[in-house]
């Protein structure tokens, strides 16, 4: 947790995230937060005007959510980030309003000849070289999960009515199966709208919440005081460099497994808890009645006693989120030699690509293996410089990144997953800020 609930401390020009530390810490209280300090005026903000995108909400090609959402709120990061074609940038002049009468409540920065503006000119260009169905490898992947989660609930409540040693063998598998799809329905809660997002909500999450927390808040504010999920975590694992943080806290290593195998049943909770009592505008929708339909399919296909098969499936789900968050926490953000808030930055104003590269450490074994990328997070710093890419798209833009990172005496950093395990329980333990500024990272 930030020491400073007035300001941040990396960033102290900057007010600290208002509600950032209320429970129950969902996507909408975010949003709420960021319209009280944004300067949008219920509009829609980018940059230092607005716009009101009221009449383009139902023709927005990646889904209404992305507009729904976020009136009132600086879009900045996120129009720059996701649209990669141009065409966006043609459209937006109609929908003018007048400029902001305040500052932007960001430190990023996206200048015309600054590192990320410029790289995304030249992905641009070289996506137009990317095999036409390159996506359908990412699509192959997922179906085929798909089927074997489908098969594989079943089995697993059958194997058990046979041998409890296979039983525990085939529970183990089913969670990683889980955990394997809910990776690959990541990769499309980021585009478009698309049937396969909502496989995402299979595992207990909620593919609509996390395009809030994780798209909009992670992927654009990284490890910031502005990433609700450092904060969803805490205080039971404490990730910023807090001098007052306490022992028991830098101990989280001994402990982070079992908050790991709680995560996704939490979610699930929470969902069905803020969507029945409808809190900051949430309700409860037919996706949210996916996870539910899982054991239901185990019962009904395999006929065995249904709280059984409730047991079963819960310890599927949290061994699936132990994978889950083991993955997701050794992608390359938690490293002890990363940026975070409480850290000395480069500038308190700095390009937004910069600062996506001082966060991220890439996992270099899942380098060019598909396989690996889709279903653990990998070919990271790419994901979140170019979200909107599909993941098999991902590896053929490697020659352009570091040609540019090399014009701009930038690194793209590297490590392997033990490597970053390791690296994340000495970011629970660290207390002194790094400095970027100074380039005195430790």
């Amino acid at each position: 947790m930030a020491p400073n609930s007035q300001r941040q401390v990396s960033f102290p020009n900057l007010p600290y995230p208002h509600l950032r530390d209320i429970p129950p810490k969902t996507g909408r209280q975010w949003l709420d937060g960021k319209r009280k300090q944004d300067g949008a005026e219920n509009l829609w903000r980018i940059h230092d005007n607005l716009y009101d995108l009221t009449e383009f909400i139902s023709s927005h090609p990646g889904g209404t959510q992305w507009l729904e959402y976020t009136k009132g709120t600086d879009i900045t990061e996120q129009f720059v980030t996701h649209h990669l074609g141009g065409v966006a940038e043609s459209i937006i002049p109609k929908y003018f309003v007048r400029k902001a009468n305040s500052q932007r409540n960001s430190p990023f920065t996206f200048a015309e000849d600054g590192f990320y503006v410029s790289l995304k000119t030249k992905i641009v260009d070289k996506i137009k070289d990317i095999p036409k169905d390159a996506r359908k490898k990412s699509d192959n992947v997922t179906d085929a999960l798909l089927i074997l989660f489908i098969i594989g609930g079943p089995l697993c409540c059958w194997i058990w009515t046979q041998n409890v040693l296979l039983g525990l063998v085939s529970t183990l598998l089913l969670g990683y199966i889980i955990s394997a799809l809910t990776v690959c329905a990541h990769n499309y809660f980021h585009r478009s709208d698309s049937w396969r997002m909502y496989l995402f909500n299979f595992s207990g999450f909620s593919y609509a919440d996390w395009r809030v927390t994780h798209a909009m808040s992670h992927h654009l504010h990284t490890n910031t005081a502005q990433d609700i999920e450092i904060g969803l975590l805490e205080p039971f694992l404490q990730f910023m460099p807090n001098p007052d943080k306490p022992i028991w806290a830098q101990m989280a290593a001994f402990y982070y497994p079992i908050v790991f195998a709680f995560v996704s049943l939490g979610c699930l909770l929470k969902e069905f808890v803020v969507g029945i009592v409808g809190y900051r505008g949430a309700s409860v929708t037919w996706a949210h009645t996916l996870p539910y339909t899982v054991p239901v399919w185990m019962w009904l296909a395999s006929g065995l006693y249904f709280p059984w098969t409730i047991a079963i499936w819960l310890l599927s789900l949290m061994i699936s989120s132990e994978f889950f968050m083991v993955y997701g926490l050794t992608a390359g953000h938690h490293a002890h030699t990363n940026f975070f808030e409480g850290d000395v930055p480069r500038s308190e104003q700095l390009d937004w690509g910069i600062h996506q590269l001082d966060t991220v450490i890439e996992r270099v074994e899942y380098a060019g293996n598909h396989f690996k990328s889709i279903t653990r997070f990998g070919d990271h710093a790419l994901h979140h410089l170019f979200p909107t890419l599909d993941h098999a798209e991902l590896k053929y833009l490697y020659p352009t990144l570091l040609e540019h990172c090399e014009k701009y005496e930038m690194q793209l950093r590297t490590t392997n997953f033990y490597g970053a395990l390791l690296s994340h329980s000495k970011q629970l333990i660290r207390k002194r800020p790094n400095n970027f500024r100074e380039k005195k990272i430790k």
